[in-house]
């Protein structure tokens, strides 16, 4: 039986470059491991039905917290079972834009939910899975919002004021003192590629390359 993969998810708020810095960290595993040993992958999303949840949490229809959350709740149940858990127990490397946390710091942290509430049904639909580190990209919420302006067409999430990036982006920083084994916070105000550079020696100690 292969080995237990690993888990390494990528967090911060809209705007942060999380995900320009999951792709810069899938190149660099692509020179030590092979391709298909890697999965690379996002939430809300990641199957077919996980996906069309998440055309539904982009649209910018208003809707009622709790009803968002278990949208996001059922996404993240059929991405989990049906892909991450598959991919680690065949001895894969998963990496995935957004997971557990993004839903605490967005749905306790910015839209009001009772944190236990939230932690309860989070590890239902997680399985209990856990990543083994996650890299949390951190920028002011100034720099955040003027990166989404500068993209244009924003979806329900990157349409919200300035005041919930706010409660969202200290939700982050308040898990990642609570976890700070796991939860790797990178200044994404930086030059990209200091960025990646310091987010790699954490991914490669984690996947054990020398």
């Amino acid at each position: 039986m292969a080995r237990w993969g690993k888990f390494i998810t990528f967090e911060g708020i809209d705007g942060s470059g999380k995900s320009t810095l999951l792709r810069g960290i899938y190149e660099r595993l692509l020179n030590h491991l092979p391709e298909d040993r890697i999965v690379l992958t996002h939430e809300p999303g990641g199957t077919p039905f996980a996906n069309l949840l998440r055309e539904a949490l982009a649209s910018r229809t208003d809707r009622e917290p709790m009803a968002e959350l278990f949208t996001l709740l059922a996404s993240r149940y059929d991405h989990t079972k049906r892909l991450i858990i598959p991919a680690l127990q065949s001895g894969r490397v998963v990496l995935c834009d957004r997971y557990s946390d993004s839903t605490v710091a967005y749905q306790v942290f910015g839209k009001g939910i009772e944190y236990y509430t939230v932690a309860r049904l989070n590890k239902l639909a997680t399985l209990g899975i856990k990543p083994k580190l996650t890299l949390l990209l951190d920028v002011p919420v100034d720099v955040a919002l003027r990166r989404l302006r500068a993209k244009g067409k924003l979806d329900h999430y990157e349409s919200l004021d300035r005041d919930f990036f706010e409660r969202v982006r200290y939700g982050y920083l308040a898990l990642a003192r609570r976890a700070k084994r796991r939860i790797k916070v990178l200044d994404g105000t930086r030059n990209p590629d200091e960025v990646l550079d310091e987010a790699w020696g954490y991914v490669r100690e984690v996947v054990g390359l020398a």
